[in-house]
């Protein structure tokens, strides 16, 4: 069985293009060594100056609690929420140590309860309700090798 995490949170300031490849630069490599494979989203909201992250993260649990207690320490996002904890019969995204898609209004419009990512009737309903979907969406922008 492979464990599996999803979470959102946001980032302290919007990454821009360089920073959002140091951070993949650094979590492939990171990843790659715990054995822990998964796909980051980003959204930035310009009319806040924000951004957001949607992450699923899986692998072993030993590898995917190593990789999890870096992301909780990371002080460049915060309000992290935890949107799934499970195990399944497989990785859905084993080709991609860690796969990224810088997302916008448009990508998500397809998605209840996704469209407003990181706004705050978004937070206001993710802490209310859960964000059930969350693989869905990570899997419509997965492609494999």
């Amino acid at each position: 069985m492979i464990h599996q995490l999803i979470y959102v949170s946001q980032a302290r300031r919007p990454f821009g293009a360089e920073a959002l490849a140091a951070l993949l630069g650094h979590s492939r490599r990171a990843n790659a060594a715990a054995g822990v494979t998964g796909l980051l989203i980003y959204r930035e909201d310009p009319a806040h100056a924000r951004g957001h992250f949607l992450q699923v993260l899986e692998g072993p649990g030993a590898g995917l609690e190593e990789i999890w207690d870096c992301v909780r320490a990371d002080r460049r996002h915060h309000s992290i929420l935890v949107l799934s904890e499970t195990t399944v019969p497989a990785r859905m995204f084993a080709d991609w140590s860690m796969g990224f898609r810088n997302v916008d209004a448009e990508d998500l419009a397809g998605f209840e309860g996704f469209r407003d990512l990181g706004s705050d009737a978004f937070w206001a309903r993710a802490r209310r309700d859960g964000l059930p979907g969350a693989i869905e969406l990570l899997r419509s922008f997965y492609e494999p090798a």
